[in-house]
């Protein structure tokens, strides 16, 4: 779980042209990009800085950092994904998202049999009956169609194993120096490693792009992200797509229950164009909240009656909506 939460944050990045990516063929490129940053950061043990909003848990004393920066991010993610395979967990939380096409709440509920979810708000009104109703009509198929199920499971699936893949090759892929602490945190700065090769096309934006992390040491776990693209990022030597230079993104992580960390919010903006010269241009808000554990053993039907009980959304019990500027 914890793999797909960061592959989703640290590459939602790609999120606006994988349907590019999609239709681009497999081209690599015949010469490398080497990079390099113009970062402050130095291969040293983290020193004091800015304070960074974050209270690090009472946990026993952290044992030292390996000197070598990179060999501690990689031995974070051998832990993340380890407690990953061990957390078995369901939860149950409020997730909005807003574009430039969009803006909508929903609450979210996790099963065994993949989630479930039911729109509470679209652009921060309740739903009309018509567009209640399609709503209903969506989760009852979900619910009632196996083969619907079936297929949901499988998507769900594949994002998961390319969200652990992408989050295994991250130690490969990047550079690490220390950069500070903060409040607990111990601050990273990346870049590209010149000598990756990337497999596949979605992780060619790693040889462009660098950036920061913050890890609770003693957790072993990433509690901040932050990326840019310091170059172009092109597709079939530019013509199929290309991802302009500048392209960022920020995702926050916070412990939400005992050993279950998630993302609470994610900021994307990035610019470029698509096969055809089609301007693509993403600017995206995301939050998650109010989570609550549920049965581990949760199904799709025990989740739609939890959702029946509680309602919809109305003008009269309308919570009052977090904007992001």
């Amino acid at each position: 779980m914890l793999s797909n939460i960061l592959a989703r944050a640290y590459f939602l990045l790609l999120a606006a042209v994988l349907p590019v990516c999609a239709v681009a063929q497999n081209h690599r490129g015949n010469s490398a990009i080497k990079h390099q940053p113009a970062l402050a950061a130095q291969n040293q043990r983290p020193g004091v800085s800015a304070p960074y909003q974050h209270v690090a848990p009472a946990v026993p004393q952290t044992p030292p950092l390996p000197s070598d920066a990179t060999q501690f991010v990689r031995e974070v993610i051998r832990h993340e994904l380890t407690t990953e395979a061990q957390d078995h967990t369901h939860w149950r939380y409020r997730a909005h998202r807003e574009d430039e096409k969009s803006n909508i709440d929903k609450d979210v509920i996790e099963t065994r049999d993949g989630e479930l979810t039911r729109t509470l708000l679209l652009w921060g009104r309740p739903l009309t009956a018509d567009e209640r109703q399609k709503d209903e009509e969506r989760m009852q198929k979900l619910v009632s169609d196996p083969s619907e199920r079936a297929k949901r499971l499988k998507r769900e699936k594949d994002d998961s194993d390319k969200g652990r893949e992408m989050f295994k090759a991250i130690p490969d892929a990047f550079i690490f120096k220390y950069d500070g602490s903060e409040n607990g945190l111990v601050r990273l700065a990346f870049f590209p490693n010149p000598n990756y090769d990337p497999p596949t096309r979605e992780l060619r934006v790693f040889r462009a792009l660098s950036g920061k992390m913050w890890i609770d040491p003693a957790q072993k776990h990433v509690v901040r992200i932050e990326g840019q693209l310091f170059q172009d990022v092109t597709f079939g030597w530019g013509i199929l797509a290309r991802l302009n230079k500048g392209g960022t993104f920020v995702v926050n992580l916070r412990e939400v229950g005992p050993g279950h960390w998630d993302m609470t919010s994610l900021d994307v903006n990035m610019s470029g164009h698509a096969i055809l010269f089609k301007n693509i241009a993403v600017k995206e808000h995301q939050t998650q909240s109010e989570f609550r554990r549920v049965p581990d053993n949760l199904t799709m039907t025990q989740a739609y009656n939890m959702l029946q009980k509680d309602g919809a959304v109305t003008a009269n019990n309308q919570p009052t909506p977090t904007m992001h500027k």
